[in-house]
């Protein structure tokens, strides 16, 4: 790939696109064109500090005088970068970037490296250095508030609380499930680079937005359940059954979702699920799809198991049952 103005360097590294999510999207070679190490230098003008990723825009005068505008995704989300002292403004002014063009469009890029204003450099992974001996320091281990720590345990209240990141994700266990004819077909048009609505407009639907490691807090507002996802900030209003909400399905991305408890286990009813996929690196999800969800927690209060059963027949020849589960850490919060 020639690029005016642009260092490239080729390296030897493949990584199987099912191997990895949207959360090393850097390393994901059905977004990015890993073969490739493309090196940017100019001015970083904008820096877009919110979930789930730190993007920024740097502007490039190639050997021909021009000027082009790349969006760079620059790391992990703001909080990591807070915790290792750093601010928007730290990143504006003159800066070198070097990592993967994004399959989406030429003037995308997501970076391995940053060389900051400062001449301290950012280094994504256990990757050696590029440019700089001075390292943005890793950030250290986040402390919790004992105070936060003793409200947290005593306002716990069953499902009720904030859980941390889940351990189990959704791809693995979609692989070999069992497609209708229909479905073949729309898992084999499926393109990860045009029809990825996550990675296109920065939002969420289900089911994945239930299998993101990220934390997540369960709350009764009296008529609803509310769970916020921290990733991109979603927020799924759960009716609760024989509520005018209930009654009134509403199309939308994490769907119309109506539940009751069961003793101490919330199970939801979710349908009208307006959403393309399962799984944003494939399996296509139709719009006759439904889940039935179970969230419990053990009995010594530390976990919290959550069991989806789905129902698209469109799609999948027979029900399909995901499963993962989030720890409690007693006063973390969404940040």
């Amino acid at each position: 790939m020639k690029l005016p103005g642009i260092r490239l360097l080729s390296v030897m590294l493949f990584i199987a696109p099912s191997a990895m999510a949207h959360h090393g999207p850097v390393t994901n070679g059905a977004l990015y064109l890993i073969d490739e190490v493309v090196e940017l230098q100019g001015e970083l003008t904008d820096v877009l500090w919110r979930n789930p990723h730190l993007r920024g825009r740097i502007a490039v005068v190639g050997d021909d005088g021009q000027e082009t505008i790349w969006d760079v995704e620059l790391g992990p989300a703001p909080r990591s970068f807070e915790r290792r002292g750093l601010s928007p403004e730290d990143f504006l002014g003159d800066v070198r970037v070097a990592g993967y063009v994004s399959r989406h469009g030429s003037n995308a890029l997501g970076a391995l490296h940053v060389l900051l204003p400062s001449g301290e450099e950012i280094v994504q992974g256990n990757r050696t250095p590029r440019w700089s001996n001075e390292l943005v320091a890793d950030a250290p281990p986040e402390a919790i508030d004992p105070a936060l720590v003793a409200e947290a345990r005593r306002t716990a209240d069953g499902i009720f609380r904030t859980w941390g990141r889940r351990h189990t994700n959704i791809e693995p266990q979609l692989e070999g499930v069992e497609f209708t004819e229909r479905g073949r077909e729309l898992n084999a048009a499926y393109d990860a680079v045009l029809h990825n609505i996550e990675v296109l407009e920065c939002r969420q639907g289900m089911p994945d937005a239930m299998f993101d490691p990220v934390t997540t807090e369960i709350t009764d507002e009296g008529d609803r359940i509310i769970i916020h996802i921290a990733e991109y900030n979603t927020r799924r209003t759960i009716h609760k059954e024989g509520t005018a909400g209930a009654a009134e399905p509403v199309a939308g991305a994490t769907g119309h979702s109506a539940g009751h408890m069961d003793g101490d286990d919330l199970v939801i009813t979710t349908t009208h699920i307006d959403w393309p996929y399962y799984s944003e690196l494939g399996t296509p999800q139709s719009d006759q799809a439904s889940y039935l969800e179970r969230l419990s927690v053990t009995e010594d209060g530390n976990r919290l198991n959550y069991t989806m059963t789905i129902s698209d027949p469109v799609v999948f020849s027979e029900s399909v049952t995901l499963v993962t589960y989030g720890l409690w850490t007693p006063g973390v919060e969404i940040p």
